[in-house]
């Protein structure tokens, strides 16, 4: 009877550790933001930074642990008294995520930063991933951009639109918070996804939009075209004038002689002219 009962609690022992060690261990952090928040809580606050910075830069972190390092670099800004990079962290992680909910090291003042910073991100329309099919020279485009997004925060978004009936997809990636992909001729896509994504590729904003054509417009003229000029040939001949005008010049003047000599011929012979202006009869 002992030896069944030793057996079982054996046996119990067996099956406890079997389950622990098939349990899923909790998620770790990136080594990184481990050494960057020891020395946060150390008050060591330089060291901290320049590891957050560093982990920023160089380490593949996942969107969470972005989070997680937005939060705390707000910590540590703070606690060196820099308002301004703490205010900009505290935008992207409201960004990324508006539910967010600072963790047990923020201390008051952080938490009210965070709040204000909800308010104006709220009443802004916040973080857009807008899709739209322009046409840019006649030809039909679609155009991914970011609206109204923290700086340093997309570092690139890709944009891909399926096409001949699902059969075929293109796609392009750009640095920045734009990109644009050019359909075919027809317009017509079948529907498009685009994805704004960290450096390391986690995505931290995506849309997508059912199919349709884009209309495509003419090709507009250049706003400064050459002026065409007409060739002698092409201009009709104008008729010659200064022919008439010299044979009317030579009759006024000629009247004006014949007058002049009259009033002289009449002055002569002591004759007063008549009160009144000159007629001359054509």
């Amino acid at each position: 009877m002992k030896m069944v009962r030793g057996t079982c609690t054996k046996l119990g022992i067996i099956v406890l550790f079997a389950s622990l060690g098939a349990m899923p261990a909790p998620a770790r952090a990136h080594p990184m933001l481990d050494r960057a928040v020891a020395s946060y809580e150390e008050a060591n606050f330089e060291t901290a930074l320049r590891t957050f910075d560093a982990a920023a830069r160089n380490a593949d972190l996942s969107v969470e642990e972005l989070l997680e390092l937005f939060e705390m670099r707000a910590l540590v800004h703070h606690a060196l008294g820099d308002e301004a990079s703490m205010r900009a962290d505290l935008r992207r992680l409201n960004a990324v995520r508006p539910s967010y909910e600072l963790g047990r090291l923020a201390p008051p003042p952080v938490r009210d930063v965070f709040e204000d910073v909800r308010k104006n991100n709220a009443s802004a329309g916040g973080v857009e991933l807008r899709l739209d099919g322009e046409s840019l020279d006649g030809a039909p485009w679609m155009i991914a951009r970011v609206l109204r997004v923290p700086e340093g925060l997309v570092d690139h978004v890709t944009l891909q639109c399926s096409i001949n009936q699902g059969s075929k997809t293109i796609s392009r990636t750009s640095q920045g918070t734009l990109t644009r992909l050019k359909l075919p001729e027809s317009g017509k896509h079948n529907g498009c996804a685009a994805t704004a994504r960290t450096r390391q590729g986690g995505v931290l904003f995506s849309t997508t939009i059912d199919g349709y054509a884009v209309l495509r417009l003419p090709r507009s003229k250049d706003a400064f075209e050459t002026p065409e000029y007409q060739t002698q040939a092409d201009t009709p001949k104008a008729k010659k004038k200064w022919p008439w005008i010299v044979a009317v010049s030579a009759v006024v003047v000629g009247a004006g002689v014949a007058t002049g000599v009259l009033l002289s011929k009449r002055s002569e012979s002591g004759s007063q002219p008549a009160v009144g202006g000159v007629t001359v009869n054509w």
